[in-house]
């Protein structure tokens, strides 16, 4: 368990190309004058052990699994994250930089200049070494217009063209000074094979690459054999990974198959883990984690169930209006819509109290701003705001109606599950006069309305990001431009200031003040219904798989276990006897985990002593 038996570069430079001298990052390459990290903790566990198999589901076969362009969604980030890797990569725990595809870097003195060193070892999964003509062409790729990512522009475009100043060395320089912008090129920009990226345009890249993907250099590849469209991904461990034996990957990448299940009805999928068709299920409906898992085989130890609670960042769920639509362009129509969501009853009776209202895009963490509207049920005012906004009139039928039109909204929302509460709200505006049409489309659909701005109303569930990055979800150039997260179409002037100030500023205390700032202009401008959200995740899943004290990293999600856990062989092997002999019990383990939120106090203790 001691970090120091493992190596952070394995077989030093034993793939570099002689040819290359040392000083151009060949070879013998001393790394004076450069930086490094070798001395991080471990992120896995060295007991895990390779092999076996992890079976999840998805709600929906994915449009695609391009990150880039239409259609993208977030199966297709996780994919690349493990398909593909960056030049250096974040500590879980610390969110120190650690060594990736580069062992070393510079920053110039005015932060506007980096420059990367790249592993001599690191090897694509067609055998092609990862040279810094490879990071060239993958900016070139990423600010192609043709693949339909404006945000890529956006976040890329900070940067000059990137230079091979060896095979070994690339350098790239700023535009302008932010402190993201070397989290963004050395962090957040996963590396393609420029063998490839050369034959291509980015409309073949739109057409070609939907179920394809580039060689990648990372632990997974997807073949295109282990793709049954409609009905299951399979994603395969690399045994000729070049990274396996490196520090940062000990104890990770254990399984040899991960397999995604389409499971269109989240009942079903219930069943499917219940039966056993799949290892492991997200609990996100209360009233099954207090009601529902108390069955046989939960008592018995063969299903074991977690709350896990993290510092994973809380994202956003929330019924997005689209202001570009009468009657969303209304303020008052927007705020109206927020008094007439009654979310604490929604979260009493339905939800068992298991939640908290959610007040900010970034709920539950320091850049929430406390002033922040709390929306409360208020229907008197909701109505008042209505007749401001025109709606003072109503039809034979009771409908409010503005200009003789009747208020009628059209909700989209990709989960049955959803309309247990969904149908509430339905029929509470229905008693004040609003008609609630509720709309249910698969995934891919709502993506594809999304990228459109096809729709009145989007029920949306984002992940949140460990650092704030607002201007692709706020900004007002990406407002009228279709294939961004600015879905609202939300525009202004102050916002897109505090943007360019933030990127700026690299006081952490500072940044944290103007994005409180951000949120309060967010959430005084009501372009959401927000609801709620938990600082934990719940599981369920078949004991058989080892993992780490902490069970997922501090600051993982749902997709951690399919990196961290492994099948242990024993357990394995005491499901499979108890399976078949239910006079066995296995060991029912602790329902609640606060390993991280322990870790947490024990940390800010010890820096306080």
């Amino acid at each position: 368990m001691d970090k120091n038996d493992y190596p952070v570069f394995p077989n030093l430079d034993a793939g570099a190309d002689p040819a290359v001298p040392a000083e151009d990052g060949g070879a013998g390459f001393t790394g004076e004058g450069w930086t490094t990290n070798t001395d991080f903790d471990l992120i896995g566990d060295p007991r895990a052990v390779k092999g076996g198999s992890f079976t999840d589901y998805t709600p929906d076969f994915p449009a695609t699994l391009r990150t880039h362009g239409p259609d993208g969604v977030l199966f297709g980030q996780w994919l690349d994250g493990i398909v593909f890797e960056g030049l250096l990569s974040l500590h879980p725990t610390t969110l120190e930089y650690m060594p990736n595809v580069a062992t070393h870097w510079q920053i110039s003195d005015d932060q506007m200049e980096f420059r990367f060193r790249i592993n001599p070892n690191a090897r694509f999964s067609d055998g092609e070494p990862v040279m810094a003509d490879d990071v060239v062409a993958t900016w070139d790729f990423l600010m192609d217009p043709n693949i339909q990512a404006p945000m890529n522009q956006l976040s890329f475009g900070k940067f000059e063209r990137p230079v091979a100043e060896t095979p070994y060395i690339v350098s790239v320089k700023a535009k302008d000074l932010n402190w993201r912008n070397f989290l963004y090129i050395s962090a957040s920009m996963t590396i393609y094979p420029e063998h490839v990226l050369t034959t291509l345009e980015g409309d073949d890249y739109l057409t070609e690459y939907n179920y394809k993907m580039f060689p990648g250099s990372g632990p997974y590849v997807v073949h295109a054999d282990d793709i049954d469209r409609g009905n299951s991904i399979t994603i395969r461990r690399r045994v000729d990974y070049w990274a396996k034996d490196v520090r940062a990957n000990v104890g990770l990448y254990n399984f040899d198959e991960l397999t995604e299940v389409v499971a269109r009805d989240q009942n079903l999928a219930f069943e499917m883990v219940k039966r056993g068709d799949i290892d492991f299920f997200l609990v996100n409906r209360a009233q099954w984690w207090v009601e529902e898992l108390d069955f046989e085989r939960i008592q018995r130890g063969l299903v074991q169930k977690r709350k896990i609670f993290n510092h994973n960042p809380n994202g956003i769920q929330a019924t997005a209006f689209n202001m570009r639509r009468a009657p969303f362009d209304d303020i008052r129509v927007r705020q109206a819509l927020n008094h007439l969501f009654d979310r604490q009853k929604l979260i009493s009776e339905l939800m068992y109290n298991e939640y908290h209202p959610m007040n900010s895009i970034f709920a539950g963490t320091v850049y929430e701003n406390p002033a922040n509207p709390k929306n409360e049920y208020d229907p008197e005012q909701a109505m008042a705001l209505l007749a401001e906004a025109g709606f003072s009139e109503r039809d034979s039928q009771g409908r409010l109606t503005k200009d003789g039109q009747p208020f009628t909204i059209e909700l989209l929302y990709p989960s049955q599950s959803s309309e247990t509460y969904l149908t509430v709200v339905q029929e509470d505006l229905r008693r004040v006069g609003i008609t609630l049409n509720l709309r249910l489309v698969t995934f891919a659909t709502l993506i594809k309305l999304l990228d459109e701005r096809n729709f009145d109303t989007i029920h949306v569930g984002y992940s949140g990001l460990t650092f704030p990055n607002p201007e692709t979800m706020y900004h007002s150039t990406l407002a009228d431009q279709p294939n961004s997260n600015n879905l609202t179409g939300f525009k202004n002037a102050r916002l897109d200031e505090i943007t360019e100030l933030y990127d700026i500023t690299f006081e952490i205390d500072e940044r944290i003040a103007l994005i409180q700032e951000l949120d309060g202009i967010v959430m005084n401008t009501f372009p959401y219904m927000l609801e709620w959200y938990a600082p934990f995740q719940r599981y369920i899943y078949w004991n058989k798989f080892g993992h780490p004290e902490g069970y997922i990293t501090r600051t993982g999600d749902r997709y951690d276990p399919r990196m961290v856990w492994w099948v242990d062989p024993e357990k394995e092997a005491a499901l499979n006897e108890a399976r078949g002999d239910d006079s066995i019990q296995l060991e029912v383990g602790p329902t609640e985990i606060r390993y991280w939120l322990d870790f947490e106090r024990r940390t800010d203790s010890a820096r306080n002593q």
